[in-house]
């Protein structure tokens, strides 16, 4: 998130261009030494299917990369990487509770982690629907919550 915020900072033109061709999703892989076999089935089901989350939010940044702006490649980036960091916050303090390992500690140095993305999240969405109303709006050639026939149709 924080090289897709710099990426947006530069100025718009063929260096904002180069700046946003560095961001994208991280991958992810759980660590080798990760014992599966003291973990639930359910755990385990859980956990196998977060990699793929992270695949798939990174082809989709992929394609956006395609034909999106490098502005809106690097909110999106920032979007989607809250989205993959809220859903592990979520799979760790379920994993932690059911297996009753390593309570979360709410006093702790990220403690404000879990609301800080959700605000981001909330406050990312409006901006692209303000955004996808903005344009369309702009294509259409008047507002998008007006009604185009207001009186009925005369003969």
């Amino acid at each position: 998130m924080h090289r897709a915020a710099w990426a947006a900072a530069v100025p718009v033109g063929p260096m904002s261009c180069e700046a946003s061709k560095g961001v994208s999703i991280p991958a992810f892989a759980y660590p080798d030494k990760l014992h599966w076999h003291v973990l639930s089935r359910r755990v385990i089901s859980e956990l196998r299917e977060y990699p793929a989350t992270v695949h798939s939010a990174r082809e989709y940044v992929e394609t956006f990369r395609e034909f999106g702006e490098p502005i809106d490649l690097c909110d999106q980036v920032e979007y989607e990487c809250a989205k993959a960091a809220s859903y592990a916050l979520a799979l760790a303090r379920a994993t932690r509770r059911r297996h009753r390992a390593a309570t979360w500690k709410p006093g702790a140095k990220d403690s404000a982690m879990e609301r800080e993305l959700s605000e981001f999240i909330t406050s990312a969405e409006e901006k692209r629907k303000a955004s996808l109303e903005r344009r369309m709006e702009f294509m259409v050639g008047r507002p998008v919550d007006a009604q185009p026939f207001k009186q009925p149709l005369s003969v």
